[in-house]
């Protein structure tokens, strides 16, 4: 390829002067409407402008291609990652923008600018990039589903068809927020109880390697009659102390494993599966899965799309908390001219009650409103059920804790004392 579409080299020679040259990534449009990138070197931005309308192409964005930077951002793309609170801000001020009456375009050019949509301003530029290049709004989200749901595309979709996006961004702005704020108190309710279990593991962690041991010591010196309970924590404080550099790297590297993979949607799913076989805990599960089924059941519907797009699109989202084939088989129930109530009776996907009041709905023509009624009950339950494990998880973690450290006090005072009696 002619070397002035290319970086060949570092310096070029322009009427005897030496030009510094950069190399340049460019994305542009042709004739037909296909985006095209390429990369050219270049002096300037503007020249690489010249040049790509040179070869009959319409410029759409131009990027300084520089090796160092790339290295930075490869190093930093961890840290750099959007986060979903970053996509409930862009979707509100989108919604707030397109209301006073701003093209789409425009709104987007706005935000990429803007601060407090965080890490997304890089995404917000491609998004306008896109849009310019053509694409309709939701095709532009479609290419970032790491980001922007199949629910989210499919409500954009919508709202461009029907020329209501700004609402629809409205009620979906609305419905993360709430959805982040329930992700937020679910958290916090089990934030307790784990610190409670990991300050009680360190202190016996603490008592296994610098306490025991001096006790240990005392009583293997008067050959001191240990029961075997002393006997096996007096062995795996030895244990602990032999390998404590082994144990430290195996334990980063189990935690970074379980943390790498519980970020991978499938192990999620198996992992709330096992952990549902708990009698309390399945009950919290099963209020959690009603609720955001039934909550985005009623925003689709109430948006305008259509009920086997809907369910198709909840099918896959609840395959995220659950590795159970009942949301496959309501899917394939409807499809095939069953009522919604009845295929959710028959795969037992939700609770009986939850059933009978979106039948309801059905036979009223009010099943939006009546799927979010749903949601907000069984939000409510699933609020009173975590503040009700909050509440003995915590006392139960201390008691228990407390029993075993006490124990082993107790049994190496015990030790002790006879181990004093000998020497008396």
């Amino acid at each position: 390829m002619p070397c002035r579409y290319h970086l060949c080299g570092r310096s070029a020679s322009r009427n005897g002067r030496a030009v510094t040259m950069a190399n340049f990534r460019y994305r542009a449009m042709t004739r037909n409407g296909e985006v095209v990138n390429g990369s050219i070197a270049a002096s300037s931005a503007a020249e690489v402008a010249e040049r790509v309308e040179y070869l009959g192409l319409i410029p759409i964005e131009t990027v300084l291609d520089d090796g160092r930077r790339a290295s930075q951002r490869l190093r930093f793309t961890f840290l750099s990652q959007p986060r979903p609170g970053d996509v409930t801000v862009f979707t509100s001020d989108l919604a707030l923008l397109l209301q006073t009456g701003a093209r789409i375009n425009d709104a987007l050019e706005l935000l990429s600018s803007d601060a407090d949509i965080g890490r997304l301003r890089a995404t917000v530029g491609k998004l306008t990039s896109a849009i310019l290049a053509g694409e309709s709004f939701a095709g532009a989200l479609a290419h970032h589903p790491a980001l922007f749901s199949p629910m989210y595309v499919e409500l954009a979709r919508v709202g461009e068809t029907s020329g209501t996006l700004a609402n629809i961004l409205e009620v979906l702005a609305a419905e993360r927020t709430r959805a982040e704020a329930l992700r937020r108190r679910f958290s916090d309710a089990l934030r307790y109880p784990a610190f409670v279990l990991a300050a009680a593991g360190a202190v016996l962690l603490f008592f296994l390697t610098f306490v025991l041991p001096q006790f240990g010591d005392v009583l293997r010196d008067f050959n001191a009659k240990l029961d075997s309970i002393v006997l096996g924590f007096l062995a795996l404080s030895d244990f602990l102390r032999a390998h404590t550099s082994a144990i430290f790297v195996s334990l980063i590297v189990v935690i970074g494993g379980c943390w790498i993979l519980s970020r991978q949607p499938m192990v999620r799913s198996v992992i709330l599966d096992m952990v549902g076989h708990v009698p309390f805990v399945s009950r919290i599960l099963n209020f959690h899965r009603t609720s955001v089924f039934c909550r985005n059941l009623g925003v689709l519907l109430s948006s305008g799309v259509p009920l086997t797009v809907t369910l198709r699109i909840l099918a896959d989202l609840m395959a995220t908390t659950s590795t159970s084939p009942a949301w496959a088989k309501t899917v394939d129930l409807v499809r095939h001219g069953g009522k919604l109530s009845e295929a959710l009776a028959k795969s037992q996907a939700i609770p009986p009650m939850a059933i009978r009041t979106l039948r309801l709905g059905e036979e009223s023509g009010q099943l939006p409103m009546l799927a979010h009624r749903v949601a907000e009950f069984y939000e409510a339950k699933l609020q009173r059920s975590l503040d009700r494990l909050v509440g003995i998880a915590g006392p139960v973690a201390i008691v228990g804790i407390s029993i075993v450290v006490g124990g082993l006090i107790v049994s190496v005072m015990t030790a002790l004392l006879s181990v004093s009696q000998i020497v008396g």
